[in-house]
């Protein structure tokens, strides 16, 4: 059968249901304007409020024998451990509040840059480039007497390094090793 033959038998079926058998079209609607003058809130008769609200499901505690994933805290050693290599450097001025220097060398730890600078202390190029030769490197305490070496000979004045500088702690899961840098009296 063609198509068009098909469309008007489709045409004829329709236009033949009795009116008994459609659906009942609106009569009427509301007026709008006046709800507007009497300042009501229009409410259409089969519109209920809802009851509920969705929101976001909660986390549940764990259950039992099951312990939430936090993340581990950071810690801060004196000595590295026997394998653990050099990835960061955090060079921070000793005259720094304790609290300070501990939030310096978290927050670093948790950053991407190799050498972090706190407490108005800054370095050359050159030293830069000569602690980067370093890293990667196993921590061992051959590694930490260069990195003070480099620090010492190359943030101090051009006349005379600097007097002190020691190591002030480790983020072992992280690699990074932190130095203190006193300034001169």
């Amino acid at each position: 059968m063609p198509v068009s033959f098909r469309i008007l038998v489709l045409l004829t079926a329709a236009a033949s249901v009795s009116a008994e058998e459609a659906l009942p079209l609106p009569t009427s609607l509301t007026p709008v304007l006046p709800l507007l003058e009497t300042n009501a809130t229009p409410v259409p008769a089969g519109f209920l409020k809802p009851t509920k609200s969705i929101r976001p499901p909660v986390s549940a505690p764990p259950a039992a024998g099951m312990t939430a994933a936090a993340p581990a805290p950071v810690q801060i050693v004196s000595a590295p451990g026997p394998d653990m290599r050099l990835r960061r450097l955090v060079v921070v001025n000793a005259a720094m509040a304790p609290e300070a220097i501990r939030d310096t060398i978290i927050a670093s730890s948790q950053g991407r840059t190799p050498v972090t600078f706190a407490g108005g202390v800054t370095a050359s190029a050159p030293v830069l480039s000569d602690l980067a030769n370093l890293f990667g490197s196993t921590a061992t305490e051959d590694t930490q007497k260069k990195v003070i070496e480099t620090v010492r000979k190359g943030m101090g004045a051009a006349t005379r390094p600097l007097k002190r500088v020691e190591v002030v702690g480790w983020v072992p899961s992280q690699g990074v090793m932190a130095v203190a840098v006193y300034p001169e009296s």
